[in-house]
């Protein structure tokens, strides 16, 4: 048990910590406090004058910019539109202002920012600028209006805002202050209504007739209306009404008086690949310049039947519309069958191929399968075939045939031609018929002509050094050459041209390089030489580059041609058919076998 310490124990403790030298006890009943500096006690007083100076200064701001501003408003601001506004029709819509405050407005300008579809008729007043008005002062409690005409040639259904900017001055304050104002305006409707008749069903290769009627319910005459048919691939246009430009797929109507109707028509037929139910579209909307504001759309569906014979025409194994090289061949295929109950008799194909200018083919090189050539033309028929005299049903066949074209187009071929294949019928079943059915055609365009030439040099043409060093090269001794790229092209204008190659690990890049257009570049890291031209038009004929290089050979190295660049690759795109152009080439070495000065000179000696 620990001992329990006497009062007079403490009491000895405490003067052991707390005594002095002198061994007596001090005075603990006064405390003394040092006092602070006189500077402290000035900054301290500055600092609070000044606090109380800033809260001064903000309250008297704060009361008057409330007072004057918060409390009551110096200017109110409302936009008052039509109900029920509709796309084409004319309408009219006020920006009404008003100073709801005790102060004068000194000066008051409003601007209008306007949808880009809207047009702009008239105002009142009118605009000093466009869509900007100088409104002037306002007295207290007094208002006005600015009243807008115009049209809406919007999208059907869309939302348009219209915003009112106004900027003014309080007599009493030298500020400008501004007032934003915002009116969403709801267009549901048009004035253009459009409807679309045509057939529920039709037959592959029949012709039918689909119809467009344009009906106005405006009460002013209309402008600028553009008629869009979208129609299935399947299907083959004869005729319109008015007539529908190969170069211009919609019809541009002038105008329409107010309840007229304008009517379109359009005739054809579903060529042998359509089946079951395609739709048949058409919108009608304003232009504005290049702009298309779409006002009504409609649709019809046709179930389309198979023909009496089913066939297919396959191109280099596509039936899609495709971009090949001259010189290739296309290689066809017509395959039938009767897919009917009834037999069919007296079969003829006939493909006919179509341009603008002269077909760039080879016909003394085509095989046509015992087809009859004339002129463009080529038909397959029971004189030829005998399989094609009658088809019973469920039977089939296949017309294979090869059209090679010219290795390079003359002055007045065709870049562009499209191959159509159509079948006609003279009986199915005991029935006499004149059937014909299309099928969809393909339309082929040959590639730009663009070759890419590559060489080493150590002597131009001429015979002048354009290298230096020993040649035939030595070991330990530096030889430069001079590696030229030409790059030719007439046919069609290229884009994002790039021309490249990597340099081995010992061959130098000498940083002395010229190009006739676009930019030559060497990446030391990836050792890549690149020549890139943006757009090389097709009236530039051709385009050279070139750069030089320098090998310092090795031992291991005689007796042997080095590598001086590896493979040399072009990429470009066409312009016209928008086909993606790559080709290569092989590596040069110091061979230089275009080098006639320098033949016989390339292998390392020691």
């Amino acid at each position: 048990m620990r001992k329990r310490r006497s009062s007079r124990d403490i009491k000895k403790e405490l003067r052991a910590i707390y005594s002095g030298n002198d061994g007596r006890l001090p005075d603990l009943t006064r405390l003394s406090r040092h006092k602070s500096s006189a500077t402290t006690q000035f900054l301290v007083k500055i600092i609070a004058i000044l606090a109380v100076l800033s809260l001064v200064a903000w309250s008297g701001f704060f009361l008057l910019t409330k007072g004057l501003f918060d409390n009551e408003e110096t200017l109110g601001v409302k936009i008052e539109t039509q109900d029920n506004i509709r796309a084409g029709e004319e309408t009219s819509f006020s920006i009404q202002y008003e100073n709801t405050g005790r102060a004068p407005i000194a000066s008051l300008n409003l601007k209008l920012n306007l949808p880009t579809s809207f047009h702009l008729i008239s105002s009142i007043p009118e605009a000093i600028d466009e869509t900007q008005w100088a409104i002037g002062s306002l007295t207290p409690g007094s208002d006005g209006a600015v009243t807008v005409k115009g049209i809406f040639l919007s999208e059907v259904p869309s939302v348009q805002r219209i915003q009112a900017l106004f900027t003014y001055k309080p007599a009493n304050f030298n500020s400008d202050f501004q007032e934003i104002e915002n009116k969403s305006v709801e267009l549901k409707t048009s004035v253009v209504e459009m409807t679309m008749t045509g057939p529920e069903k039709a037959l592959a290769g029949d012709e039918v007739t689909y119809k467009i009627n344009l009906k106005h319910n405006g009460k002013e005459p209309i402008f600028n209306l553009r008629v869009i048919p979208n129609l299935p691939n399947d299907f083959s246009i004869s005729s319109s009404k008015p007539e529908l430009k190969a170069n211009q797929p919609h019809w541009e109507i002038a105008s329409i008086e107010p309840g007229k109707l304008q009517e379109i028509s359009l005739k054809g037929s579903y060529t042998s690949t359509a089946s079951g139910t395609l739709p048949v579209t058409a919108s009608v909307g304003f232009m504005d310049e290049e702009t298309f504001y779409e006002q009504a759309k409609t649709q019809v569906q046709t179930d389309v039947l198979g023909g009496a014979v089913s066939f297919h025409l396959i191109v280099n194994g596509s039936d899609k519309d495709q971009a090949i090289e001259a010189g290739q061949s296309l290689r066809g295929s017509i395959d039938y069958k009767n897919p009917g109950t009834e037999p069919v008799e007296g079969i003829k194909f006939t493909l006919d191929l179509k341009s603008n200018g002269s077909l760039p083919i080879d016909w003394n090189k085509a095989n046509l399968f015992d087809g009859k050539h004339d002129g463009s033309v080529v038909r397959w028929d029971k004189s030829t075939n005998k399989e094609l005299g009658k088809i019973d049903p469920g039977k089939d066949g296949v017309i294979d045939f090869t059209i090679p074209l010219v290795e390079t187009l003359l002055s007045g071929q065709a870049d562009q031609f499209t191959i159509a294949l159509s079948l006609n019928v003279e009986r199915i079943g005991s029935r006499e018929s004149t059937h014909t059915i299309d099928a969809t055609p393909i339309i082929v365009s040959i590639n730009s002509n663009a070759r890419l030439f590559s060489e080493a040099r150590y002597f131009s043409e001429e015979g002048t050094p354009i290298g230096s060093g020993d040649l035939p090269p030595r070991v330990g001794k530096t030889t430069t050459y001079r590696v030229v790229w030409n790059l030719s092209n007439s046919l069609h204008e290229l884009g994002n041209i790039e021309v490249s190659t990597i340099l081995p690990q010992d061959v130098a890049w000498k940083e002395n390089s010229a190009k006739d257009i676009g930019e030559m570049t060497f990446n030391s890291t990836t050792r890549q030489v690149r020549w890139q031209i943006s757009k090389l038009p097709s009236e530039i004929k051709n385009a050279q580059a070139w750069f030089d290089i320098s090998i310092t050979p090795k031992d291991q190295d005689a007796g042997k041609f080095m590598k001086l660049t590896n493979q040399v690759t072009l990429e470009a795109i066409d312009s016209i058919t928008k086909t993606e152009m790559n080709s290569s080439l092989l590596s040069l070495t110091t061979e230089l076998p275009n080098d006639e000065f320098a033949k016989g000179k390339g292998i390392v000696s020691k």
